[in-house]
């Protein structure tokens, strides 16, 4: 039922949530009554999705945080329960690419990839899972990983990898939180026009047309539509979506 997708003033978190997929996200649970927790490392651009979100009243906060630090998580998790009984969903959705043939890949920058796409995941869940397990009805985990968790990427070891280790570590939260009353979750989207993209595309540093011919539709997807999809895991109206990794890539993954 539609009354399922409202959250009806719950507190919400949205990582990344200063652009992209991740304030899609936050307009969306918006939208739908969500009290919406933005955080990311940019103050600036968290006050600007704030603004942006004010209009359907239902209040936000920002955190400026980032998420691969051990330190700052735990400074984030203090704040939240300061001011909050429970968490009803947690969308980890902050991160970020890199491409490098594995020979030529520094070490330096696989630590930073993998600290910003799959440590990062560690450390929220690790904090916020005995508030999510204090949910009215259930809480909700979306972990944002990446049709190149599922196949093959050229010149993405490090992106590839970190993705992979989202979907293992969203499983194994599914085992062990399922009978708990918390669902986890993972989201796969396919080439999507955030900006961090468009950028790649603008400096050609990727063959946009390409990246277009990939997907059975035809086109890259607009953030709004990946944020539709993590919403909906997080909502109540996917209450029996438990451990899966729902893919958004307008057909990539099929051939």
């Amino acid at each position: 039922m539609l009354a399922d997708l409202k959250f009806n003033g719950a507190p919400v978190i949205v990582t990344g949530a200063g652009s992209g997929i991740g304030e899609a996200c936050a307009e969306g649970l918006a939208e739908l009554g969500a009290r919406v927790i933005l955080v990311g490392r940019t103050e600036a651009k968290l006050r600007a999705t704030a603004a942006l979100i004010e209009k359907y009243g239902a209040g936000s906060e920002v955190h400026a945080v980032d998420v691969s630090v051990e330190a700052e998580v735990q400074r984030l998790h203090a704040a939240v329960a300061a001011r909050h009984g429970h968490v009803k969903a947690l969308i980890n959705n902050a991160g970020t690419n890199f491409v490098s043939k594995l020979a030529e890949l520094k070490t330096d920058d696989w630590n930073r990839i993998i600290a910003i796409d799959l440590t990062s995941i560690f450390y929220m869940c690790r904090a916020f899972i005995p508030m999510l397990l204090k949910a009215p009805g259930g809480g909700s985990i979306v972990n944002v990983s990446s049709t190149f968790g599922i196949i093959g990427s050229p010149e993405m070891p490090v992106y590839c990898a970190a993705k992979g280790g989202v979907l293992s570590l969203t499983r194994q939260l599914a085992v062990d939180y399922g009978k708990a009353g918390l669902r986890v979750n993972s989201l796969c989207p396919g080439a999507t026009l955030s900006p961090r993209v468009k950028g790649y595309i603008d400096n050609k540093l990727v063959d946009g047309d390409a990246i277009k011919r990939l997907a059975l539709l035809g086109r890259l997807a607009e953030c709004k539509e990946v944020a539709n999809a993590a919403i909906f895991l997080a909502s109540d109206a996917a209450s029996y979506v438990h451990g899966t990794a729902f893919v958004v890539d307008g057909g990539q993954t099929v051939h």
